[in-house]
This record gives C-alpha cells, sequence and structure tokens, in this order.
C-alpha cells in the first residue's frame, strides 16, 4: 500500500475488509460515517492528517449536519470519530503511519451535544392509531401494544400469534440486503426469541383480520408477499396521512365545519404531528412503565440485548413523569390557590 494514499482512497480499502459478512444496513451507515470525514479531510494524505483536522470535522458536525442542518447528535459524533480511529489503526497495521490521530478524540465531543431521544407518541395519536382504518394499522396497533421493533412486524407470520393463550412468538425479523430488498432471518436483533402477551382485547380484533388476510404474513404486501422497503416506506407515509386527515376530520365536525375531500388539490392542513414506526415501540414501553410492569420484565417484552438499555429508558421516563407531576402541582396551586398575598 502506497505511502501517498489519500483517506478517502484508505477509507474505501478499509470499508471492503471490515464490512466482509456484515448486513447492508451496517455497511451503509459506515459509509455514511466516512463521507463526513471525506468532506474534511477526504483529499489529504493519510501522513499528513493531524489530530486538529479531527477536531475541526467533529467542530464542524457539532455546529450543524450537513445532511440534517441540525447540530449533530452525541451518538452519531461518537460512532464517526470511532469509525475513523478504526481507519487510522488499519493505517498503523500497513505501516503508513505510526500514531492515530483520531485516538480519544472521543474526549473532545462537547458535553452539551444533542442527546437524541425517542419519544412516546401522544394520547390523542394514541387514538387515532386505534380509530383510523388503514392496511398499516395493524403494524401500528402490534408495535405500540406489543412493542415489536418493525422488522420483527414485517417478518411477523400468522402461525406465530397464538389467539387461544394470547401470546405472540417473537423469533425472526427482516435483513436488509440491498437498496430495495428485504429477507427474513431466523431470530431477533439480539439473537434470542421472546413471547409477548396480547392484550385480551386486542384478540378478537387480531382474529378477524386473520380471517380476512389473503397471507400468511400479518402485514404483507397488496401481493401478499413480503415488502420491499420502498412498498414499506410509501405504506407508512400514506398511513400517516390518513391519521393526519381523521384528525382534521375530527376537528372539523368538533368546530361544526364541514370537512375537505382528501384529495383536495390543496391539500389537508397538518394538524396532528406525524410519527415514525419506533416511536411506537417506545410508546409500549412508556405503557409498561406507567402500568407498573418492573424493568426486568419489560426488558424481556421489548427484547432488549441487556437490561441497560431498558434501565436508561425507564430512567428517562422517571425524571419525565415527576416533572409532570410537579407540573401538576404548580398549576394547582396557581389556579386553585389564592397566593398572592401569602
Amino acid at each position: 500500500m502506497e505511502k501517498s494514499i489519500t483517506f478517502k482512497e484508505l477509507s474505501q480499502r478499509w470499508l471492503s475488509v471490515s464490512s466482509l459478512g456484515k448486513t447492508y444496513t451496517y455497511q451503509q451507515n459506515l459509509q455514511s460515517y466516512i463521507n463526513h470525514l471525506n468532506n474534511g479531510i477526504g483529499d489529504c494524505k493519510v501522513a499528513d492528517v493531524k489530530p486538529a483536522h479531527i477536531d475541526e470535522i467533529i467542530r464542524q458536525l457539532y455546529i450543524e449536519n450537513p445532511n440534517t442542518k441540525k447540530p449533530t447528535s452525541k451518538k452519531v459524533l461518537k460512532n464517526i470519530v470511532d469509525c475513523a480511529t478504526r481507519i487510522f489503526d488499519y493505517a498503523i497495521e500497513n505501516e503508513l503511519i505510526y500514531k492515530n490521530p483520531a485516538r480519544n478524540k472521543k474526549k473532545v465531543i462537547p458535553k452539551n451535544a444533542p442527546t437524541k431521544i425517542v419519544s412516546a407518541i401522544t394520547p390523542e395519536q394514541q387514538q387515532l392509531v386505534i380509530d383510523t382504518e388503514h392496511r398499516a394499522k395493524i403494524a401500528a396497533v402490534i408495535m405500540m401494544f406489543m412493542g415489536l421493533r418493525t422488522g420483527e412486524v414485517l417478518a411477523l407470520e400468522w402461525g406465530d400469534i397464538d389467539l387461544v393463550n394470547y401470546n405472540l412468538s417473537v423469533n425472526k425479523r427482516t435483513q436488509r440486503i440491498s437498496s430495495n430488498k428485504y429477507i427474513v432471518t431466523e431470530g431477533t436483533k439480539n439473537g434470542k426469541c421472546r413471547y409477548v402477551s396480547i392484550p385480551v382485547n386486542l384478540g378478537a380484533w387480531l382474529k378477524k383480520q386473520k380471517d380476512i388476510s389473503n397471507s400468511y404474513l400479518v402485514v404483507p404486501n397488496r401481493n401478499g408477499e413480503l415488502q420491499s422497503p420502498t412498498q414499506w416506506r410509501n405504506l407508512w407515509n400514506t398511513y400517516q396521512n390518513e391519521i393526519n386527515y381523521s384528525a382534521y376530520c375530527k376537528k372539523c365536525v368538533n368546530a361544526g365545519l364541514i370537512p375537505a375531500n382528501k384529495h383536495t388539490p390543496a391539500g389537508i392542513p397538518r394538524v396532528v404531528n406525524t410519527f415514525n414506526a419506533h416511536q411506537l415501540r417506545h410508546t409500549y414501553a412508556t405503557l409498561l412503565y406507567i402500568s407498573g410492569v418492573d424493568v426486568l420484565t419489560a426488558s424481556e417484552l421489548l427484547g432488549h440485548s441487556n437490561i441497560e438499555i431498558t434501565l436508561k429508558i425507564y430512567t428517562h421516563l422517571d425524571k419525565q413523569f415527576r416533572e409532570l407531576n410537579i407540573s401538576k402541582f404548580d398549576n394547582y396551586i396557581q389556579s386553585d390557590l389564592d397566593i398572592n398575598n401569602i
């Protein structure tokens, strides 16, 4: 390997080696981190890259991510630094350099870099999930009340659902193998299978869905086959539009107005925020917390690889609901008690 090699050339060689046997999504994530690094040092010779170059990349991304136009989250910054560290370690192994300019750079990631927190959907949105009819509704209901991941829902078969004992076996998931193709693989994200209880009042509804289904899959495409990434994305987008239209119609009725046709050229105003599938899984975690399910049981139901992940969610929820309760207290003493002349 020539010593005049640029970082961009080296990173692609490293990627081809390190991504062998890895999933398509894993490879795409690494390429995304490399793209950020290339924006700053791609054309530099590997031997010329200094720690200050890495510092500047972190600083620029902290200020604004060129893709989102927002500050880069702490987790992504750490992943970018980790990727750079591994690439330069590869350069050291091949005797291109003798010191890694990215090592220990995680220490300089700003403490106030944003932490991405997935939020549960609101009670209004939860009711809209229940009330709005759409092909994606069954996926949304299963994610919100049984906590499955998107890949687990798309791979779910009716044979995995026991409507006699009200439980669901989560034993496989979809894996992306190209830009627009999923395959089904055995096991879940953490490699383990799990059983999730089905709320009793959802059992009858699921049975009706099974009776009218034309596929062995619970959430198939229109041909009864496994969804592709594009099909799933389009399905979810139309579902969000239908959710919004349901909310819009309710608001019109409450205001004594006649709702516009959903296909009106002027478009339907956005009256409720969109939400992604992962927020429904977080909603399930929140519902477990509110109903008093202990953290160990919640961890098993959610299929987390270790209890620390669940503890982190529960700790955040504990803080969130404690602040909410204090807010209720403040509102009470301000509105219901006369303390102005205390």
